[in-house]
C-alpha cells in the first residue's frame, strides 16, 4: 500500500470534485488534516462550471446534492483505500439512501424534473444500484470486489457530471 501514497491526494481530488466553490468543512469522522486540506483545495480548484442550460433554482438543488455525494465518496474513497470494510459499507448505503429526483410525469412542465434529461434519472438509478454493490462487497469482505465497484460507482458520477454540464453528450468510460 505504500507504494500508492503518492496517488492519494489525486484520487481524493477525483473522488471529492463538487460543484462547491467553497471549501469544504474538515470531514467528521476524524480523518486526518492533511486529508481534509486536499479535500478542500481539490473541490475549489476542481469543482464543476455552472451549467448555462439549467435554470439557477435547479442548480441550486443539484449542487447541495453533488457537494453531499462529494463528501461521502471521499470518505467512501479512503475507507476503500485503508480497508474499513465497515465504514466502506455504512458510506455506501448513505449514497444509496439518498432521496432520488421523481422522474417527471408525461407532459409535466415547469418542474425541475421536467428540466432534466431523461439520461439524469437513469444515473440516479444506476447510482443507487452501484453504490449498494459497494457495500455488498464491503459486507463480504471482498476487497477485489470492494474496489471494482467503486469504480464503476465512481463512473456513474462522471456520467452525470456530463450530463449535469452538458446533457446532450454521453459519457463512455474506458473499456476493460
Amino acid at each position: 500500500m505504500r507504494h500508492l501514497a503518492p496517488l492519494i491526494p489525486g484520487l481524493f481530488a477525483l473522488a471529492c470534485a463538487s460543484t462547491s466553490s467553497k471549501p469544504a468543512e474538515a470531514p467528521s469522522t476524524g480523518a486526518a488534516p492533511a486529508a481534509a486540506a486536499a479535500v478542500g483545495a481539490a473541490q475549489t480548484k476542481g469543482s464543476l462550471p455552472e451549467p448555462e442550460w439549467l435554470p439557477s433554482e435547479a442548480r441550486e438543488m443539484l449542487t447541495a446534492r453533488m457537494d453531499r455525494h462529494g463528501e461521502v465518496m471521499m470518505l467512501l474513497l479512503v475507507s476503500v483505500l485503508t480497508l474499513q470494510h465497515s465504514d466502506t459499507e455504512l458510506l455506501a448505503e448513505q449514497v444509496a439512501a439518498e432521496p432520488r429526483i421523481g422522474r417527471p410525469a408525461p407532459g409535466e412542465q415547469g418542474t425541475i424534473s421536467a428540466l432534466l434529461p431523461p439520461r439524469f434519472f437513469t444515473l440516479q438509478d444506476e447510482l443507487v444500484d452501484r453504490a449498494h454493490a459497494v457495500a455488498t462487497a464491503a459486507r463480504a469482505n471482498d476487497n477485489s470486489r470492494i474496489v471494482r465497484a467503486y469504480g464503476q460507482l465512481a463512473e456513474t458520477c462522471v456520467s452525470c457530471h456530463s450530463v449535469y454540464l452538458q446533457p446532450d453528450t454521453l459519457f463512455e468510460p474506458p473499456g476493460d
